[in-house]
């Protein structure tokens, strides 16, 4: 179980590291992988399987650590604080 304070936590930590980042709006295809948010797990693109292409599905921040490691946020806190109550992994503890 997680509680609101560490999800912030999390997400300042990672944005702290980060060398540059760069945003991604719904509706984008520059995406050529599958993208998950590495605080709640939430998918933030889809494959469009006629087209054989992705697509971002959530709006997000993509973080890059160095050259290797590159890792996805959603852009907003609500999102993740919904997703993880919806998995039943958040506590509802006000902070």
């Amino acid at each position: 179980m997680v509680t609101k304070k560490e999800i912030v936590e999390k997400r300042k930590s990672l944005a702290q590291l980060a060398s540059k980042s760069g945003t991604f709006f719904k509706g984008d295809k520059r995406v050529r992988t599958p993208r998950l948010c590495v605080v709640c797990g939430r998918p933030l693109s889809s494959l469009i399987l006629h087209e054989n292409k992705y697509i971002v599905i959530q709006t997000h921040t993509r973080y890059y650590l160095n050259d290797m490691f590159k890792l996805d946020v959603c852009a907003d806190i609500n999102s993740c604080y919904r997703t993880l109550t919806k998995k039943g992994e958040m506590e509802n503890v006000d902070g």
